[in-house]
């Protein structure tokens, strides 16, 4: 796959572990990874910069943790969604991240007096991978329960938030719109 830009991330702005679980979709018949590669997670990263503090450069490993990561957030929010019990692996996954410790910041003391400084490569995958479980945690059990759901469109597989009780689609703008447009020549075609 090229490189994925930041518009090719559909759908932010819903919660943190939705956002992850959405950098996979579905197109042209074919399920694609938006997070192919290092340079990827980079940009999604720094799209979604305003919620997770990273600073610098992804690591292959730190890529390979972050998708495990996400199929097993994926997979819980996918049960839920659909009124069925996660997998035991995906539920062991999510509370290994919940009890691990995730340092934000640490203190360093130089010459010059006390300084705060990031945590280090290993403290701040856990940090992120602790934030993706309890953004999924807060869906599953917080006053949003329940109000997962998969886009109704056959050819989508994002999730999404439903505020509304009447939404249906990802996007209005892209699958609501695709649905909208088949319908219309469904009805001039028949």
């Amino acid at each position: 796959m090229s490189s994925a830009s930041p518009k090719l991330f559909l759908l932010l702005g819903e919660p943190l572990a939705l956002d992850l679980v959405n950098t996979r979709i579905h197109r042209n018949g074919a399920d694609v990874d938006l997070l192919d590669r290092p340079a990827a997670l980079d940009q999604w990263l720094h799209a979604e910069d305003a919620r997770v503090a990273w600073h610098g450069r992804v690591r292959a490993q730190e890529l390979a943790a972050i998708r495990d990561r996400r199929d097993a957030l994926d997979h819980l929010l996918r049960a839920s969604s659909s009124h069925q019990r996660g997998s035991a692996g995906a539920l062991r996954k999510l509370n290994r991240a919940l009890a691990l410790p995730a340092p934000e910041a640490q203190l360093a003391w130089h010459t010059d007096g006390p300084h705060k400084t990031s945590p280090g490569t290993s403290a701040r995958l856990t940090a992120l991978l602790r934030q993706f479980a309890m953004s999924t945690l807060d869906l599953l059990t917080g006053p949003d329960a329940g109000r997962v759901r998969q886009c109704a469109h056959p050819s989508c597989i994002l999730l999404f938030l439903a505020r509304n009780p009447r939404r249906r689609w990802c996007s209005g703008a892209t699958c609501g719109n695709r649905a909208r447009v088949s319908r219309h020549y469904r009805k001039t075609t028949a």
